[in-house]
């Protein structure tokens, strides 16, 4: 009987020293010439393996070391995934049963490489199908399920992968975009039918340096993988995401909410003079997960209600939408929005408030169209509808609109500081184009301003023609204003400033007519004409007989120009153009001098003495 339990213990002792040396004398790497090139054509990509090896404690498994899957060639010559080590356990039980059941994969330090190409499609998207050398994407990409490959990975109790790098690459931009995900931490647990996984993700998103904490409960699973729970929350930056729903048959429904976030929280220069804050977004979210079409477009995403408010400053804007990812529609709202709470600086001396604010936009791609825009101020109503080219500075737009019955003393006032002020209700259109960036803002197009029944203080302009022809009281009292029943400008924006392409003004006893620039230093330079009635005109001619040359059809037309600035405009009589009419005028008469008309001169004569008097009167 001591001879029997030597010999078991012997034969248990050989035993085991043979299970220890099993990883030693078994060389797994000579099987690769079998199992490699069925792994290849299953994922139809070359597959090196350096080492394979069978480990027993402190589980039983494999590890490979130097895995590298090869990318498609349509996409790169650079691996799609290399992996320094991969450790697989399986379970003994069973194992002894001739069942080989996957516990848990380790995979470490592994780096991947994504590209989507500019036709959108996935480098991943054709594993498990043809491939791709001299084929068509599309063509490749019809029929399968271009996830599927990738559900496989969780098809194990436990997975856990630390220390991995991915890197996308988007080359639908010009010039393409790269971004990568350092650190990347992924865990699974309790992957299996029946049972609710577990799954986490941490990394760090860069170049914007954005650290991200994701965990999701899902399940319990399904054999059709439909999950009927899904419940995922989770931080990006400093922004906390949560999201209920469902997958049931290839659809995904959720309901995200994101209690609040700020735009100091999005990793990108928005040219933003303050932060927006967002508070109470929540948005009802349909999406094709297993979409037969290859890869999945951005209308498989719907975003089929969204609500949230945007805090600008002490002003609150209600915000509501629906769209895909590509096209989204959304309307606004707002009982008060003051100019001092705009996350944008505006060209203005004193904060003013638009109230009772509505508008429609559209964000297609990177174009943002602004349907429909309506609010009161200054006791007028505003409404515009434009388009922009992006969301952030530089930006190129268009707009056009009308700003009607306004009142012009309070708008002028928070323009800008001026000895002048106005009175009256104005009426404004426009249709123009330009450009904003950080330093520079330009535009171009077309502009009318309309303003009746108002007064100019500070500027007389019954006085300043007196002073131009040096004839005080002549037109009437002067007031130190100037009343008017109408002023009707059409003016163009241009690089440098404004064109006045004519600029109307009515006057008691005065109608004005002038063209001319007005810079952006605020300078002016008009041109015009001025003109005053037959009973006005004939006080003028007796006083200024130089004059009558710029009578038309009773009425006295006289050439002015106005230099200076916006502030201080220097209104005087244009002797210069003056001067020419007189000198056309006495060439015509002398013509007729000299074709032998003695009446004309005769008449010529007795009005040179008057000219005479008038050049050296005192």
């Amino acid at each position: 009987m001591r001879k029997l339990m030597v010999a078991v213990a012997i034969v248990l002792v050989l035993l085991v020293g043979m299970i220890l040396m099993l990883p030693f004398l078994l060389d797994l790497n000579r099987y690769q010439d079998q199992y490699l090139p069925l792994l290849e054509e299953a994922l139809h990509r070359k597959v090196d393996v350096e080492d394979v090896r069978l480990t027993l404690f402190p589980k039983l498994g494999v590890q490979l070391k130097n895995v590298v899957i090869a990318d498609d060639s349509a996409f790169s010559a650079q691996p799609f995934m290399a992996v320094p080590s991969v450790k697989v356990a399986v379970l003994w039980m069973p194992f002894l049963q001739r069942r080989v059941q996957v516990e848990s994969v380790l995979i470490e330090n592994p780096v991947m490489r994504v590209i989507r190409s500019s036709k959108r499609h996935l480098n991943f998207a054709t594993m498990g199908k043809s491939s791709s050398a001299g084929k068509d994407l599309n063509k490749r990409a019809e029929s399968g399920d271009s996830v599927s490959p990738l559900l496989g990975v969780f098809g194990v109790r436990q997975l856990a992968l630390t220390g991995g790098t991915l890197e996308y690459e988007d080359r639908t931009p010009q010039p393409s975009r790269a971004y990568t995900i350092h650190g990347l931490t992924l865990n699974t647990e309790s992957v299996a039918i029946g049972e609710t996984a577990r799954i986490e993700v941490k990394g760090m998103l860069l170049p914007y340096q954005m650290p991200f904490d994701v965990s999701a409960q899902l399940g319990p699973l399904q054999a059709n993988l439909d999950i009927p729970t899904i419940n995922i929350s989770g931080h990006v930056g400093k922004v906390g995401v949560t999201a209920h729903g469902q997958l049931i048959q290839g659809q995904l429904t959720a309901d995200v909410e994101i209690p609040k976030a700020s735009t100091d929280d999005v990793p990108m220069k928005l040219g933003l003079h303050s932060p927006i804050q967002l508070a109470q977004l929540h948005a009802h979210v349909v999406a094709s997960i297993f979409s037969k079409r290859s890869p999945a477009r951005s209308q498989d995403v719907r975003i089929e209600s969204l609500r949230l408010n945007l805090q600008v400053g002490q002003s609150t804007i209600h915000l509501s939408g629906k769209g895909t990812l590509s096209r989204f529609s959304f309307v606004g709202e707002s009982p008060a929005l003051s100019s001092q709470d705009l996350p944008f600086p505006l060209p203005v001396q004193e904060p003013f408030e638009l109230e009772e604010l509505q508008f429609e936009a559209e964000i297609q791609g990177s174009q943002l169209a602004l349907k429909s825009f309506r609010a009161k101020a200054f006791d007028g109503i505003l409404q515009a509808r434009g388009a922009s080219n992006r969301m952030s500075l530089p930006l190129n737009f268009s707009s056009e609109g009308t700003f009607k019955d306004f009142l012009v003393g309070p708008l002028l006032q928070v323009m800008r500081p001026s000895s002048l002020s106005m009175t009256g209700v104005g009426e404004f259109s426009w249709n123009m184009n330009g450009s904003v960036s950080s330093n520079t803002q330009e535009l171009h197009g077309p502009a009318r301003l309309i303003i009746r029944n108002g007064e100019v203080i500070g500027f007389d302009l019954v006085k300043s023609i007196e002073d131009a022809l040096k004839m005080s009281g002549v037109l009437g009292e002067s007031i130190g204003t100037t009343k008017f029943s109408v002023i009707d400008a059409s003016t163009t924006f241009e690089t440098d400033g404004v064109a006045v392409r004519e600029l109307a003004a009515k006057a008691p006893n005065i109608a004005l007519q002038s063209s001319g620039n007005l810079g952006l230093d605020q300078s002016v330079a008009l041109r015009g004409r001025v003109s005053v009635p037959p009973s006005v005109a004939d006080k003028i001619i007796q006083r200024f007989p130089l004059a009558k040359v710029a009578r038309k059809e009773g009425q006295l037309v006289l050439p002015f120009v106005v230099r200076g600035t916006i502030q201080d405009p220097k209104f005087r009589l244009d002797t210069q153009s003056l001067g020419n009419q007189v000198k056309k005028k006495v060439e015509e008469r002398l013509e007729k001098v000299l074709q032998g008309d003695d009446q004309e001169l005769q008449k010529l004569l007795d009005e040179g003495k008057d000219i005479l008097k008038q050049f050296f009167r005192k």
